[in-house]
Order: C-alpha cells, then structure tokens, then sequence
C-alpha cells in the first residue's frame, strides 16, 4: 500500500468515527489527500467518505466532497447511495440536497474518475460568476477543459464549473453557440 492510500485509509476511520471538523481542516491544508478521499469506496462494504458524511448528516463535508468530484450514484453493497443514507439516518433535507446535487451531474457531466480533474455540472439557474484563483482542469465529456489563472467561470451552488457544450465556460453555452445562462 503506498503512503497516500495509507493516509487515505487512516482519514476514513477519521469518516468514520465523524471527526468531519477535523477532516475538513485536513482537506483545506492536503488537497491532493482531499481529491484521493473523495473518490475513495471501501471495498469490503462500498461505503465513500461522502456515505459517512451523509450518515452524520454533515452537510458542508458533503458539499466538500461533491465541489471536489465525489460520485454522488456510489452506491454500497446494499445498493444504497449517500442520499439513500442520509434519509434512513433522520436527515431529510440533506437526502434532498444531494438528490438535488445529481440532476447537475448526469450524461456529459459525470463526476470525473481523475482525482486531478474537477467536476463540471449543468445546473444553470445557479450560475454564481467566479474568477479562477490558479489554473484549473474541468472533467467534460470524457475530456478536460482547461481555465486559466484569473479566467471567468461561472458554478454552481456546489462550486462545480459550469461548462456548456464544446467545453465552453465563460459563459457555458448550447450547442447553438448561445449562453445557457439567463440574465438576472
């Protein structure tokens, strides 16, 4: 087991025991271990990080782990996935926030496989105007779509990039070439 995934491994008993807090700090401090966890699923019972989020009902991890690409269909061997928990641990109003969080995740906008990618999401009403503060790789399509230092993008209440056909993000636009996003 290489060092990284011994780290992985030691912060999802950290998952699993709800130290969220203190995961969150680690994340912000280790982003490379923050892209590992989230696209970590626990071979012996398919639970993610973001299923123990859900589990203890701590919403700002699981917007964490989604802004940095966490699959939101993962499901466990019982075929259940975060929201699915979420609801079975009293936790209504997150179950719905990441059913909400998969309709700006479906077809062309998957949640990347590549730690290093970031996801992209299609949820236009929620166009919040960002500017990039280091370059950026945005899944789309199998691809990746690069944003530079400084660049407009536009995401969602997820802080997943907005990325329109072709790639297109400043603004996202529709395969006719047109701005998805509507005027305020």
């Amino acid at each position: 087991m290489s060092a990284l995934q011994n780290l992985v491994e030691q912060a999802y008993e950290q998952a699993k025991r709800g130290n969220w807090d203190q995961l969150l700090v680690e994340w912000n401090e280790i982003p490379q271990l923050a892209r590992r966890c989230c696209h970590y699923q626990k071979a012996s019972s398919g639970w993610t990080f973001l299923h123990q989020a859900a589990y203890f009902g701590h919403e700002t991890a699981c917007r964490a782990l989604i802004r940095l690409g966490a699959s939101l269909d993962s499901v466990t061997y019982k075929e259940q996935t975060a929201a699915d928990i979420a609801r079975e641990q009293g936790h209504p109003a997150l179950s719905e926030t990441l059913r909400h969080a998969l309709q700006g995740s479906e077809s062309l906008w998957v949640s990347p496989n590549d730690p290093d990618l970031l996801p992209s999401s299609q949820l236009w009403q929620e166009a919040i105007e960002r500017r990039a503060q280091a370059p950026m790789l945005v899944a789309y399509a199998g691809g990746a779509v690069r944003i530079a230092k400084g660049a407009r993008y536009y995401a969602d209440s997820f802080e997943r990039t907005l990325v329109g056909w072709h790639g297109t993000y400043d603004p996202p636009c529709g395969m006719d070439g047109e701005s998805v996003l509507r005027p305020a």
